[in-house]
């Protein structure tokens, strides 16, 4: 039987998501209120027949992503052959760099293809929100003896922020490039890859070997796909279904307006996530409470909330309290966020353990300028709040504004405009 493993790269700090990647990689950013984004990508692996063994590729400040993932379990790679193995850059005789790229952080483990010799190596992006069965897949790959196959979705609207390919009859990738101006066709790579193992350990040898002037970065997309479509056997499967990659502020806020309504676009249900409801806990948070006062509109809100208040086109995540009279509109609030009484919130997304205190506003105005730090990230007009903010009572926070974890009264003063960020003191722009 053939045997493959699977290799997750678990993403950085993902410039795009401000300070909702300032203490995670992207991988372990919440969504959908229930979900770390690399759930998705652990079930879909759990799902699929033949993948018993899973490397994590980890780098960038990966302890929380550590603490969810644990040892595999609700996933159920736990076994004497099967299991989950975090793979962070390490000393050793021959290797002492961080990792530099996809393709470095591949060659820094040939050690770990080599010790569990599969026959193929499924590469996946730990950041992407999607529902997909490898069986069909991997069957391909087989069928066509491909040296490597790439996964490609159609994109309706704006192909050219992706990587796109062009794909013959049989499957064959006629070309690919990565974020064209003028893109060719629709499909856009969504960084899911098999290989087969000895071939991509070839492609990995000729790649540490080139020098300086001939490497054009550390990236699988650009030093190891590029050669393989001209002197290997290389095609492309397409997946039909939803695909959210959630690259930016605009689209995680815009990915969470999807999931509500009476037919939404992400049907997160539908999809049978698996993840970890233990992580830091002895046991599942209890019912949400609504109480007298309550009034929930197309949300979708997670176990252990307490709602006194309005919530309309929200998505929460565990532990959320909204008090009496308060009002959280079109928002994505995460664990432990406290709206207290009066408060009221639209189009705002709260990292964990905010506090927004009485008669506080926060995406006031109708409209708005980009955010100055991050124009082509923050235009739809949400105010986002890194982890342990508290918002003074009274304050007034504008849209498509952004605020410094940790940040309170002493620096929240008075009202923050529109597309400004609120920073610790020393930090500049």
């Amino acid at each position: 039987m053939r045997k493959t493993i699977a290799i997750i790269f678990a993403g950085a700090q993902a410039e795009e998501m401000s300070v909702l990647t300032f203490w995670r990689p992207k991988s372990a950013v919440i969504f959908g209120g229930a979900y770390r984004m690399i759930d998705f990508a652990l079930t879909n692996l759990a799902v699929t027949a033949g993948i018993d063994y899973v490397g994590i590729l980890s780098q960038y400040r990966p302890s929380s992503l550590i603490d969810h993932v644990g040892i595999g379990l609700p996933w159920d790679f736990v076994g004497n052959q099967r299991g989950v193995r975090f793979l962070p850059p390490h000393l050793g005789p021959d290797h002492a760099d961080w990792y530099r790229g996809t393709a470095d952080a591949l060659h820094q483990n040939v050690d770990f293809l080599k010790l569990h010799a599969p026959d193929d190596v499924l590469i996946v992006s730990g950041d992407h929100a999607y529902s997909m069965d490898y069986g069909p897949f991997l069957r391909f790959h087989l069928e066509r003896d491909a040296d490597v196959t790439l996964a490609f979705t159609p994109i309706e609207h704006n192909p050219s922020r992706f990587g796109i390919g062009e794909l013959n009859a049989e499957g064959r990738v006629m070309s690919y490039r990565e974020k064209p101006k003028a893109p060719r066709s629709n499909l856009a790579s969504m960084t899911v890859y098999v290989f087969k193992r000895q071939v991509l350990i070839e492609e990995l040898g000729r790649f540490a070997a080139l020098g300086p002037e001939e490497r054009r970065s550390y990236h699988i997309y650009d030093e190891i796909l590029p050669h393989m479509m001209e002197h290997r056997r290389a095609f492309g499967w397409i997946h039909r279904g939803p695909w959210e990659y959630a690259r930016t502020l605009d689209s995680y806020h815009q990915a969470h307006q999807d999931m509500l309504g009476p037919a939404p676009r992400l049907d997160l249900a539908g999809w049978h996530v698996r993840t970890n409801p233990h992580m830091r806990r002895a046991a599942v948070p209890p019912p949400t409470r609504h109480g007298a006062a309550a009034e929930v509109v197309e949300s979708v809100v997670s176990m252990g909330c307490e709602i006194d208040g309005h919530v309309e086109r929200s998505v929460l995540s565990p532990d959320v309290r909204i008090a009496r009279g308060a009002e959280v509109r079109n928002s994505v609030l995460w664990d432990k966020v406290v709206v207290e009484e009066g408060a009221v919130l639209d189009g705002v997304i709260c990292d964990k353990r905010c506090i927004v205190r009485r008669g506080a506003r926060i995406g006031v105005g109708d409209s708005a300028p980009p955010n100055a730090d991050l124009p082509g990230a923050l235009t739809c007009g949400a105010a986002v709040l890194g982890m342990d903010v508290e918002v003074p009572p009274g304050a007034e926070i504008g849209r498509n504004c952004i605020v410094y974890p940790k940040l309170g009264p002493a620096e929240i003063t008075g009202a923050v405009p529109s597309g400004t960020t609120v920073k610790p003191p020393g930090i500049q722009s």
